[in-house]
């Protein structure tokens, strides 16, 4: 198994003088995937449909990186997968495809917790198809509120949407029991898996989703969206027995899927295992030693969340907080991370600040934050 030392060796940008705790907005690229995509500008640029070498060689990429994109989601037909720009994008598409074949009255379900790239396109749609849309809200401990949910489900409901996890804090979702909730009134499971991507396998088929989307720059890769489709699901939306081609628009971005397949390629090297221990470590360091006098919006135990930890402490404001940080040579997030309903509901008109753990972060970069933690609050 990979040392944590080793794999911080892959990460160009990690030898520089900043402690990279923005994670969540983005993390950063091993180089063999930098590597992977200019080398494939340097050799191989050609389009799909020649009969030439290189085009054929391009042919055989978008292939290859379908097949690791299928196994990425869980499925085992690459038909069921496809690209695009990035997840707000992609997306959007499946949801104008998707409220084309709906009623007037029908409803969607949506969270407080989502990100707006998840609501945003749900609001136009009900807005121009005359659709209802049912927003959850939070239970006491900062999670979903399933006994809301298990109310508004009801047998108009056409579309439950809700993320893997918030992007804001970190909290996680029962999707297994969502999913069951939807397919009862025979709904569609649609996931937002995006913050949820770098830190455990979707597994999408297993757990019975039939709409997902994320963005690789999320999970050690390029900017570039990644959806995932029940076959049965976009045939009816496209009336077309090629889903993956159905709803990709253009030439894809080869050099992008060169690149993803490098990804997916260092995650195959790496492992979950390791991934999954090393985060809940540091994410249990941090909590155990988070100072009295910042306020932690979510859970405040390992279980149920990732390592994303959103925070306020009294009297200051989350970007003169987060500069400070800076300062300090510290990368933090700061304000509602696009999910200002979460923030609404929870009083917070700034927001928070964020602090985010990856894999490749260390215990002395998580000792830094805390040490930080607790100059700011005097």
């Amino acid at each position: 198994m990979p040392t944590i030392e080793s794999l911080r060796a892959r990460f160009p940008a990690l030898v520089g003088p900043t402690t990279r705790l923005d994670g969540p907005a983005g993390s950063q690229i091993p180089r063999e995937v930098i590597e992977a995509i200019a080398g494939y500008l340097a050799t191989c640029p050609a389009n799909l449909g020649g009969v030439f070498a290189e085009s054929l060689a391009a042919t055989r990429l978008v292939a290859e990186a379908r097949e690791r994109c299928a196994a990425f989601f869980g499925t085992e037909d690459c038909d069921e997968v496809g690209f695009g720009l990035n997840a707000s994008t992609v997306n959007a598409t499946m949801v104008a495809l998707a409220a084309a074949t709906m009623y007037v009255g029908d409803e969607v379900v949506v969270s407080v917790l989502d990100h707006d790239a998840s609501v945003l396109p749900w609001r136009r749609a009900a807005a121009e198809h005359g659709l209802n849309l049912r927003v959850v809200g939070l239970a006491d401990d900062g999670r979903l509120d399933m006994n809301e949910l298990r109310a508004v489900i009801n047998s108009r409901t056409r579309v439950v949407a809700l993320p893997y996890a918030a992007n804001a804090t970190g909290t996680a979702v029962d999707v297994a029991e969502v999913t069951r909730l939807a397919h009862e009134v025979g709904a569609l499971a649609w996931l937002d898996p995006t913050h949820m991507a770098p830190h455990e396998p979707l597994r999408v088929r297993e757990l019975g989703v039939d709409v997902a989307f994320c963005s690789a720059y999320k999970f050690f890769g390029p900017h570039l969206g990644l959806y995932y489709a029940r076959r049965e699901v976009i045939e009816a939306w496209t009336h077309r027995t090629t889903p993956g081609a159905s709803i990709e628009a253009g030439t894809p971005p080869l050099e992008s899927l060169a690149g993803l397949v490098a990804t997916f390629g260092y995650l195959d090297d790496v492992g979950w295992q390791l991934i999954a221990s090393q985060e809940r470590a540091l994410g249990e360091q941090f909590l155990a030693g988070l100072p009295e006098s910042w306020k932690l919006i979510g859970l405040p135990t390992m279980d149920g969340r990732t390592p994303t930890f959103a925070l306020t402490l009294p009297g200051a404001d989350p970007v003169d907080l987060a500069r400070a940080f800076a300062e300090r040579g510290i990368a933090v997030g700061a304000g509602k991370f696009h999910a200002p309903t979460l923030f609404e509901t929870l009083r917070l008109r700034e927001g928070a600040v964020r602090i985010g753990f990856l894999h490749y972060n260390t215990d002395a970069e998580v000792d830094g934050a805390l040490k930080a933690l607790a100059d700011l609050a005097g």
